[in-house]
């Protein structure tokens, strides 16, 4: 019998609980995963450097370190991972240096919530559409005797 497959880490940073809890919802309606909360930029390095996300979630704006601020020290630990920025700031200055600074994705979270479900679902599409295919298939299909 096949060992269930290792469910997707997701960390995701930001310091609004109840964004938190929304996109973390959604995440696990839609993958097998387990998600992991930083409330800022130094927990989200802090996290990193004691564990190895899948993918991270980072808001741009909070208390005590930004996004842009914990982007390189987490890009560094991290290399290979897709770092999706979260942002309600559509500056484009903003949006350009995150890019250089090794963003992989953006999603607009000041969006309604069906929208936001809609953007979460083609970041899963797009990062892991193995993982997603498979949580979609029907655990055990029974015939009609």
């Amino acid at each position: 019998m096949n060992a269930p497959p290792k469910p997707v880490e997701f960390l995701l940073v930001d310091d609004e609980a109840y964004f938190q809890r929304f996109v973390g919802q959604v995440l696990s309606r839609s993958i097998n995963c387990l998600v992991v909360g930083a409330r800022n930029g130094r927990e989200a390095i802090q996290r990193c450097q004691t564990s190895q996300p899948d993918l991270i979630l980072l808001d741009i704006n909070m208390p005590v370190m930004s996004g842009v601020e914990a982007l390189p020290p987490i890009r560094a630990l991290l290399p290979g991972t897709p770092i999706v920025m979260l942002t309600s700031v559509a500056e484009e200055e903003v949006v350009e240096k995150c890019v250089r600074l090794g963003a992989s994705y953006f999603i607009r979270k000041d969006i309604r919530s069906d929208l936001l479900k809609t953007e979460l679902q083609e970041m899963l599409r797009m990062f892991f559409p193995v993982q997603l295919a498979a949580h979609e298939q029907p655990q055990s299909q029974s015939r009609p005797a």
